[in-house]
């Protein structure tokens, strides 16, 4: 068993080592990348300086001269007035906005007024309307009654006749079979005979 655990450590040293070497490499390795990108940059941006010589050099493009003093003093001149006119126009459109806001505030507050004046007729309407109401709640409920009355009474009715009907009914009956009253002459009129089932 501590064989194989010093064999396994030994491994573990050499695996170790191996990717130590291996790291070391690969610094090297980029470290001379990094070197040759330098180098290769270095050259290609004196490259370019000297391209951009030999271009200056063909065309020999003049370079521009220095402003003089009256030149520079009349931009700064223009530029004064160029400020003065954006002020101008600044306090010009400040009291156009201002007119503009003073008038739509009047309008405002005039119709703010004027939807106050509504609703407060509307609430003293309303006021009035519910009085009335009030005052005719009374006869409301009592005509509501007077209605369940009459049709509780008219239902009654109705069963009374109905059930008198047919009281009426079934004493007539009685009395034309039984001839009583007025149906006594019935008593004396031969019955009609029945005619009897053929076998």
């Amino acid at each position: 068993m501590k064989e194989q655990l010093k064999m396994k450590q030994i491994i573990w040293k050499i695996n170790l080592r191996d990717a130590d070497n291996k790291i070391a490499v690969l610094k090297d390795k980029i470290n001379d990348d990094v070197a040759n990108a330098t180098t290769r940059l270095c050259y290609a941006e004196k490259w370019l300086l000297a391209r951009a010589e030999i271009l200056d050099l063909e065309y020999k493009v003049p370079r521009p001269e220095m402003p003089r003093a009256d030149h520079e003093r009349r931009v700064h001149i223009e530029l004064l007035k160029a400020y003065e006119l954006q002020i101008k126009e600044r306090e010009t459109s400040l009291e156009y906005w201002e007119r503009r806001y003073n008038t739509d505030i009047v309008i405002i507050s005039d119709r703010l007024a004027e939807k106050s004046e509504q609703l407060r007729i509307a609430t003293n309407r309303r006021k009035e309307f519910q009085k009335v109401y009030d005052l005719h709640e009374g006869e409301m409920r009592a005509w509501l009654t007077f209605k369940r009355e009459r049709a509780a009474r008219l239902a009654r009715e109705e069963r009374l006749r109905a059930s008198v009907t047919r009281i009426q009914a079934w004493w007539r009956g009685v009395m034309v079979r039984r001839a009583f009253g007025a149906f006594r002459y019935l008593k004396n009129t031969k019955k009609a005979p029945t005619k009897s089932k053929k076998k």
